[in-house]
């Protein structure tokens, strides 16, 4: 094993990087390990690399996937990620902000075809962010949600279904990707403990842990209290929310060794 470097002029370390095989690093081709800085480009081939943080992340790499890590975030630009932190560290794809909401979360990121970004939590969960600080998901351990890109949508639109709550004094919608919006434009005392389905514009929170305000320009009542699905579609600021099938696993199960990447 080598562990190489490629430090500029005053440069610190952020973590290292290690792969079964061979990887890129700023673009150099490496075998075995690496020190990464702010910025570091990252680029695997038909192996996995496993990027160590020095605030406590752990990044895996899948094959054939390419990402830029920065102190607090990885940025994907390509394949398959597996993010574990124990600290506030995030992962973006596509516009998309990946925050772990609790301690020792584990989750899997994936940019798909169609200008897609799947979202699997494996353990503890994880809220996905558009670049407007609005908040498009709660992703559950044991779910995977897609998050489909439309061209030239409006980044503050908001169509849905959802749960009508009141509390202190303010309503609320929960939807169906488990995020909770407080909800004005109309008077919703009639659908309280109904689910709805809303249309409107959705404003980022003016505080830190507030939720997000939709500003409601219609709604209908769309069945009962319970049985809302990920089926139904949700479209919040241009991005398609919905179900995905199934977990990325390739990152498991392809950590041995495979032949080198080409050069």
């Amino acid at each position: 094993m080598c562990m190489l470097s490629y430090a500029a002029a005053g440069t610190v370390s952020i973590g290292t990087a290690s792969a079964r095989g061979d990887m890129r690093v700023d673009s150099y081709m490496v075998k075995g390990n690496a020190t990464l800085f702010d910025g570091s480009v990252v680029e695997t081939g038909q192996a996995t690399a496993d990027l160590r943080l020095d605030k406590g992340a752990a990044i895996t790499m899948s094959t054939n996937s390419r990402g830029t890590l920065y102190r607090d975030r990885l940025v994907l630009q390509r394949g398959e990620s597996e993010l574990a932190a124990s600290s506030p560290f995030k992962l973006e794809a596509n516009g998309l902000r990946v925050t772990p909401n609790e301690k020792n979360s584990r989750g899997v990121v994936s940019l798909r075809a169609g200008n897609t970004v799947e979202v699997a939590s494996l353990n503890g969960s994880f809220g996905v962010m558009n670049d407007q600080g609005i908040l498009l998901a709660n992703v559950r351990p044991g779910s995977v949600v897609s998050f489909a890109m439309q061209a030239g949508a409006s980044p503050t639109s908001f169509s849905g279904v959802g749960l009508v709550s009141y509390e202190d004094g303010h309503y609320y919608l929960t939807d169906s990707a488990n995020v909770k919006y407080e909800i004005t434009g109309k008077d919703f005392k009639q659908y309280v403990g109904t689910k709805v389905v809303i249309s409107g514009t959705v404003q980022a929170p003016a505080a830190e842990g507030a939720p997000s305000v939709i500003s409601v320009s219609s709604i209908g009542i769309n069945g009962g209290t319970t049985g809302m699905s990920m089926t139904t579609k949700l479209i919040i600021g241009g991005v398609v929310v919905g179900a995905a099938v199934g977990i990325g696993v390739g990152i498991a199960v392809s950590s041995s060794s495979k032949p080198p990447a080409s050069p």
